[in-house]
C-alpha cells in the first residue's frame, strides 16, 4: 500500500472540498470512476482526501486538476481557453451539486433561508464558507434578481473553470426550494476581457411561491433529506468534536511555548499562512542576563539550578506582562523583551518608557526570589538590564521547517550591547528612553563602547 505525502500547497484552506467532491463526484458520474481516479491522483491528492467534507483544498490543486482533466479528457497539454468544451464540465457539477445528499448540514442552512432572494442578498457572508480566495460582492439586489461580483485575492490567478463553476451554482440555487433555475448572465469576465479585474454576474430568478401547491409533497422531500443526512451530521459532529477536544489539548499545551500575540494572531486568522518575510516598525528592546550564572550551574546541582531559574522567571515573566512587553524569546538565563504597538497607536516614547519602567521594577522585584534562594542557603541572583528604541523589523525568520517570530535590527543589537555594559542591579538605557520624569530614579551619565557602535552616550538608572 502506497502512503501518500500531499504537498503541503495542495491543502491550503481556499477551497472546501464541499464543491471539489461535487466536481469529482459529477466527473465519475459522466466519465466513470477509472479515469476520474487517474485526474484526481496526477492533480497530487486522493479521492479519500476529497470525500472528507470538512477539508479544504488549494487553488493550486484547482489549477492541477483543470490540467489533468484537459489531458484526460481532450488530450491537451495545459488549460484550454476560455470557450473550450471542457468547462462546461464545471458549470454542470455545479449545477448538480444540489440533487445529491452529500452537502448536509450546507442544503439544510441554504433551505432556511426561505428563497433564493434570501441568499443572494447574503451572499457576501455565504460565499466565504465554501471559498477564501475569492471575495463576493453584492452590486444589486431586488425582488426577483441580483447583482454579483467576483473580485479574486490571493498570489494564484482565477481559471476559466472557477468562472463557469460560479455560473453554474448561481443557477442552480433556486432549484433548493423546487424552484426553475436562476438565469444567469455573465457582463464581466477576466477572461475575456483583461481591462476588467473583476467577474461580474447579473441573476434573474422566480421568488418562492407564497403557497406551495402540494405542501405535503415538500415536507415529505425535506423530511427524507434530512433522514438522509442525519448519518452524515452525525459523522460530522463526531469527528468535529474529537479534533476540537484535541486541538484544545494542543493549544493548552503550546500556550505556554509560544507569545500570546502570536496565539492572538493565528485564533484571529487560523488559516493564514506562515511565510518567510517581514515588516518594519517601531518599538523598544529589552535585554536582561544574570551576572555568573554559567559559574552558579557549576557549583551547585542541576535541580537547584532550574529551581532558581523557575523561581526568577516565574516573577520577572508577571512584571513584562504587567508592563505591556512580549518575551521574545528566552537565551539561557537571560531574556529578550520587545515593547511594540500592534495597531501603531503607540508613540515610541511611550513604549521606551514603559520598557525602562520593566527594567527597574524587574531588579526591585529580584528581592522577592532572593528571599528564598537566600533561605534555602544559596546566593542572590543578580541581573544586568540594558535597554534600547528605535527602528525594528519583525517577522518570521528562520526555514520553513522552523520558524521564529521575532524582531531584529541594529535597535536589537544596542539594547544588547547595554545590558552587557550595565552595572548589576542597574538598568542602563539610551537618553531618550529616560526622559519620563516619572521614573522618579536616580541616574549618572555614562560613555560606554558598545562594538558595532562606537562610543555610545548612555543614562544608568538606579531602581
Amino acid at each position: 500500500m502506497r502512503v501518500r505525502t500531499y504537498d503541503p500547497a495542495l491543502t491550503k484552506a481556499h477551497l472546501s472540498n464541499r464543491f471539489a467532491l461535487s466536481l469529482v463526484t459529477f466527473f465519475s458520474e459522466r466519465f466513470g470512476d477509472e479515469i476520474t481516479g487517474r485526474i484526481v491522483d496526477d492533480a497530487g491528492l486522493s479521492l479519500e482526501y476529497l470525500q472528507d467534507s470538512e477539508r479544504w483544498i488549494s487553488v493550486e490543486f484547482d489549477r492541477r486538476f483543470c490540467d489533468a482533466a484537459a489531458r484526460h479528457l481532450y488530450g491537451l497539454q495545459g488549460s484550454p481557453d476560455y470557450a473550450h468544451p471542457l468547462w462546461q464540465h464545471w458549470r454542470d457539477a455545479a449545477g448538480s451539486m444540489f440533487k445529491r445528499q452529500g452537502m448536509g448540514p450546507m442544503w439544510l442552512l441554504l433551505w432556511a433561508m426561505q428563497g433564493p432572494g434570501g441568499f443572494f442578498g447574503d451572499i457576501e457572508k455565504m460565499y466565504t464558507r465554501g471559498n477564501r480566495i475569492t471575495r463576493m460582492q453584492l452590486v444589486d439586489h431586488r425582488p426577483g434578481g441580483a447583482s454579483v461580483r467576483a473580485v479574486m485575492t490571493g498570489e494564484v490567478a482565477d481559471r476559466p473553470g472557477a468562472c463557469w463553476n460560479r455560473r453554474g451554482f448561481f443557477e442552480a440555487i433556486p432549484t433548493i426550494w423546487n424552484l426553475p433555475p436562476a438565469r444567469v448572465e455573465h457582463t464581466h469576465c477576466i477572461h475575456q476581457d483583461p481591462r476588467v479585474d473583476h467577474c461580474r454576474y447579473d441573476i434573474f430568478y422566480d421568488e418562492a411561491p407564497a403557497l406551495l401547491a402540494d405542501p405535503a409533497a415538500e415536507l415529505h422531500r425535506i423530511r427524507e433529506y434530512v433522514r438522509s443526512s442525519i448519518p452524515v451530521m452525525l459523522r460530522q459532529l463526531d469527528d468535529a468534536h474529537v479534533e476540537l477536544r484535541e486541538a484544545d489539548l494542543a493549544q493548552r499545551k503550546t500556550a505556554s511555548y509560544l507569545p500570546p500575540h502570536l496565539l492572538a494572531a493565528i485564533r484571529i486568522n487560523p488559516e493564514e499562512e506562515l511565510v518567510l518575510g517581514g515588516r518594519h516598525t517601531e518599538g523598544a528592546v529589552l535585554f536582561a542576563d544574570i551576572k555568573d550564572f554559567s559559574r552558579r550551574c557549576n557549583q551547585i546541582g542541576a535541580d537547584e539550578v532550574v529551581r532558581q531559574l523557575n523561581l526568577y522567571f516565574e516573577q520577572i515573566d508577571a512584571v513584562i506582562v504587567d508592563h505591556g512587553g512580549i518575551l521574545d524569546k528566552r537565551i539561557g538565563d537571560g531574556v529578550m523583551v520587545v515593547f511594540i504597538s500592534p495597531d501603531g497607536r503607540q508613540e515610541l516614547a511611550a513604549l521606551a518608557h514603559a520598557a525602562v519602567r520593566c527594567g527597574l521594577e524587574m531588579q526591585r522585584s529580584l528581592a522577592r526570589v532572593n528571599a528564598i534562594i537566600t533561605g534555602d542557603g544559596g546566593r542572590p541572583l543578580q541581573i544586568r538590564v540594558g535597554v534600547a528604541a528605535g527602528p525594528l523589523v519583525q517577522g518570521n525568520i528562520g526555514s520553513r521547517a522552523r520558524l521564529e517570530y521575532t524582531v531584529i535590527g541594529e535597535t536589537v543589537n544596542l539594547a544588547a550591547r547595554l545590558e552587557a555594559a550595565a552595572t548589576v542591579g542597574h538598568v542602563l538605557t539610551l537618553p531618550a528612553c529616560a526622559r519620563d520624569p516619572a521614573l522618579g530614579t536616580s541616574r549618572r551619565l555614562r560613555i560606554i563602547e558598545a562594538k558595532g557602535f562606537g562610543e555610545v552616550s548612555a543614562v544608568e538608572l538606579t531602581p
